[in-house]
């Protein structure tokens, strides 16, 4: 119909009606291309906005699995330290606590940074899914210092290995049972790991005491205990250091989805 109607006013050479048809034709396809536009604009916003709230989330546990991180490690370093007193005091007195303390001081949490959302960004094409360019980079950046983080907690001291080749099964096997990891679930279904303050073996004394007799054969018992508790120390430093930018990189995304 259009194109007949533009013949006839060719013909006819009514050229305002020409230009007329021609500026309505150029500003139907304007708008379409507009809409298209709009849209995928929309689209883009939209999809950006869902990785941003999924990575809140994934912050989010990363802050409250560290924040669960330093209670533990804090209690595992109460433990090595009063054992560390009682052999630089040379207490001839060691018994069931000490046994405890030397052993909670071995304890470890195993380390995974919280980034599946950013993985799952970086497999599609970040740059297409989040568009803005500052973002892309704090990102990058933060996760790269996850995986140092990563590297520093998930260092092994030899005391660990040592100790547990050192100290009686049936001790162990005791101190696991009454005093072992303590497992539950965060609101954001991450498991989370607690360390008793304190607790009672109830095992026989002459266990104890011929327990603690075997470890007096451990000769670097003082200076490995001591390089431990040092890398208890590391990884809690390096916990608390690490909280900041992780808040820091949730508001920011809170921002952007507001």
């Amino acid at each position: 119909m259009r194109i007949q109607r533009f013949n006839k006013y060719i013909k006819e050479q009514n050229w305002f009606a020409v230009l007329l048809e021609l500026f309505i034709v150029f500003l139907a396809v304007f708008i379409g291309l507009q809409a298209d536009t709009w849209n995928e604009q929309r689209i883009a916003k939209s999809t950006a906005k869902t990785y941003y709230v999924r990575l809140i989330e994934d912050l989010r546990a990363e802050e409250s699995t560290r924040l669960a991180r330093i209670a533990y490690y804090e209690i595992a370093l109460s433990y090595g330290n009063a054992a560390l007193n009682a052999l630089q005091n040379n207490e001839n007195d060691l018994g069931e606590q000490f046994l405890i303390d030397l052993y909670q001081a071995t304890q470890i949490w195993n380390y995974t940074p919280q980034r599946a959302t950013y993985d799952e960004l970086l497999s599609i094409g970040i740059a297409n899914a989040i568009p803005d360019q500052e973002i892309r980079y704090h990102l990058a950046n933060y996760y790269l210092a996850l995986e140092n983080s990563k590297l520093i907690q998930q260092e092994r001291a030899p005391f660990r290995i040592n100790l547990r080749h050192k100290m009686p099964h049936q001790v162990q096997a005791a101190i696991r049972k009454n005093c072992g990891d303590k497992f539950s679930y965060q609101d954001n279904g991450v498991v989370s790991v607690s360390l008793p303050q304190s607790c009672v073996l109830n095992i026989d004394s002459t266990v104890v005491t011929d327990a603690v007799n075997e470890l007096g054969l451990y000769n670097d018992l003082m200076p490995e205990l001591t390089y431990q508790l040092s890398g208890l120390e590391n990884k809690l430093f390096n916990l608390h250091n690490y909280l900041s930018p992780t808040r820091d990189i949730i508001t920011q995304l809170t921002e952007s989805v507001n």
